[in-house]
């Protein structure tokens, strides 16, 4: 039937300038004046689609949902949004002349002066509420222009078109703002769940970083207060003093786990050959490995690679020490590298304990650790942190009671 079919149109345009570019609007951008100023293009761009795609009758008349637009414009943007969106329609709606030029004006007085009590109290209304509100608003003013064109400008209107256009308005206005309402819902509950979520893990940090710094303090302030003793054997007075730097240099190391996974961003990037690097970290480990009787088998080949070679050995000494850790009797460490794809693969594997797939999947948790009260997960957080700062991926294989493997891929430099 004749104007069915724009007015079925007309709810399309208003779906997807009213709902979805608003929600991409909302969920791609963090600047509220640019929402604002994106939500009233989107609005006015509604109203124009509507117009263009209008059912005209005699004496210029056209008929069209943009006040369905102009009306929840109004409701949710405010005054000053409602009034240039009320600009919007005149301008354009004066591109198609005819007398409905007349209708129009007095049409967006109309909606002007029923919206404008509800403005202030809109925001604070229940879903329900606004529904009610703005689908009464839009078809009090539908039927302003259909009685304006039927008693001030003798429009020719059939009875039947009539009721399908304030039907549609009624039905579709109501919805759209269901829908709207929905889509602000998620982002709202969406929005809280992250800033919670990030305020956990903050917490997590603050308390795992304050248990685990206050454990070597407590030794070292034990051992000073011994140390004051003067009768202190000149061995007993030495050996309290060793452990109590190396309880200082735990703290250091987990503060500085947590700095790296606070900001693992490398600052002085330079060339690096892995071959050289494992060559450090190796000789590191050595005293660790032959205290537990462990075997370190090497593979590796001199490739070259960007980075900060601080930060790379503090993630290559991190994943070695666990590996060791593991294996607490004895066992072997392997290390290899290879290249593939234009990828160094730098492979660091142990014979230990291994870890179940519930263990393995909450790796790189900071307060998650297979170590018991030893450890504190923030090694493996920060190796983890420093391999994606370098544009690198690590994959992690486990089978309990036969070892982990760490696979680390990182771009090679073409040299």
């Amino acid at each position: 039937m004749f104007g069915i079919q724009e007015l079925l149109l007309n709810v399309l345009a208003l779906i997807v300038f009213i709902l979805f570019i608003p929600l991409i609007i909302v969920l791609k951008c963090n600047n509220d004046s640019h929402i604002n100023l994106l939500k009233f293009i989107s609005f006015s761009l509604a109203i124009i689609s509507c117009i263009s795609f209008p059912f005209t009758l005699t004496n210029g008349f056209i008929f069209d949902l943009r006040l369905i637009a102009l009306v929840i414009g109004f409701l949710y943007g405010g005054v000053k949004n409602g009034l240039l969106l009320i600009g919007v329609t005149v301008l354009y709606r004066l591109c198609f002349g005819g007398i409905g030029i007349i209708g129009t004006i007095i049409t967006v007085v109309a909606t002007l002066i029923l919206t404008f009590p509800f403005i202030k109290k809109f925001n604070n209304f229940t879903k329900r509420k606004r529904m009610l509100t703005a689908s009464l608003v839009a078809l009090l003013n539908s039927s302003i222009s259909v009685i304006i064109a039927l008693a001030i400008f003798s429009v020719d209107f059939e009875p039947l078109l009539i009721f399908y256009y304030l039907v549609i308005t009624a039905i579709s206005c109501p919805c759209i703002v269901y829908i709207y309402e929905t889509f602000h819902e998620s982002i709202y509950i969406r929005q809280k769940i992250i800033k919670t979520e990030k305020m956990e893990m903050v917490s997590h940090l603050a308390s795992s970083i304050s248990h685990e710094v206050r454990n070597p303090l407590a030794v070292v302030k034990g051992f000073l207060q011994l140390m004051e003793d003067v009768d202190l054997e000149e061995k007993k007075r030495k050996n309290f003093l060793q452990i109590s730097i190396n309880e200082i240099n735990r703290a250091d190391t987990i503060i500085r786990n947590y700095l790296t996974f606070a900001k693992p961003s490398p600052e002085n990037i330079e060339i690096l050959d892995i071959r050289d690097e494992l060559g450090k970290t190796i000789d590191m480990i050595t005293p660790l490995a032959n205290m537990n009787s462990i075997i370190i088998d090497t593979a590796i080949k001199p490739f070259f690679i960007k980075g900060e070679s601080q930060l790379l050995q503090q993630c290559l000494l991190n994943i070695c020490k666990n590996c060791i850790e593991a294996m607490p009797n004895n066992g072997t460490l392997t290390i290899e590298t290879a290249s593939e794809n234009n990828n160094l693969h730098l492979t660091i594997a142990d014979t230990g304990t291994g870890m179940t797939k519930e263990q393995l999947a909450r790796i790189g948790e900071p307060y998650f650790t297979t170590k018991g009260r030893e450890g504190t997960g923030l090694g493996m957080m920060a190796a983890m942190q420093i391999i994606s700062s370098l544009q690198g991926k690590i994959h992690i294989s486990s089978t309990l009671n036969k070892g982990t493997k760490f696979l680390i891929i990182l771009p090679l430099l073409n040299k």
